[in-house]
């Protein structure tokens, strides 16, 4: 019998909660669960296992930054937008970064669900990238470049590095988004031109 008061939400909270404390890596059902005060099992009257509860947490993560992504784009274009979306990427990917390693690892996790909702993480993006005029497959080029260049400053950043030099790393990470921002125009001139 379930406990009363133990919902699914507030069990996908708790395991937020020790995922972003503690890591996905020291996350498991039975630390879980004695941290709700309950046993292993009464977690099973509301999540189907491990993995289940995995692709919810995964889902508020996209969600999380899906909606940070939207938030920095609303009434933006061009490069404001992408800027304001950059920046508010990397500030998701610092603030919670267990939950963004858990996107960034949604192929290894082997969820379908999971998969699937973090096709919601592109839409903003590509909505940017629309604003200089560039459509179909160079999206696409598009988008992989950007997300590249977001992650892997990101990635470099938290690993420890850059640290040869003191010169500030946002500036370095504006830098970066600018390459983007001057190819994306460069091509949107020659779309202009062949009209």
């Amino acid at each position: 019998m379930a406990k009363k008061g133990l919902t699914k939400e507030i069990i996908v909270n708790a395991a937020l909660e020790q995922i972003e404390k503690n890591g996905l890596s020291a996350f498991s059902l039975r630390n879980l669960a004695a941290s709700l005060g309950v046993q292993v099992s009464s977690l099973y009257n509301h999540i189907e296992g491990q993995s289940d509860l995995l692709a919810e947490v995964g889902i508020c993560a996209v969600n999380m930054l899906t909606g940070m992504e939207e938030a920095a784009i609303a009434d933006k274009l061009r490069d404001e937008a992408l800027f304001s979306l950059a920046n508010a990427y990397r500030r998701f990917a610092g603030e919670h970064t267990e939950l963004y390693r858990i996107i960034m690892g949604v192929h290894t996790l082997d969820i379908p669900l999971l998969e699937s909702e973090a096709e919601k993480i592109v839409k903003p993006i590509l909505r940017v990238i629309s604003d200089y005029g560039i459509e179909g497959n160079r999206q696409i080029h598009y988008q992989r470049l950007l997300r590249s260049v977001m992650h892997g400053f990101f990635a470099h950043e938290n690993s420890g590095g850059f640290s040869v030099s003191d010169i500030d790393k946002d500036a370095s990470y504006r830098f970066s988004i600018e390459c983007v921002a001057i190819r994306m125009k460069a091509e949107e001139d020659v779309i202009h031109e062949n009209r």
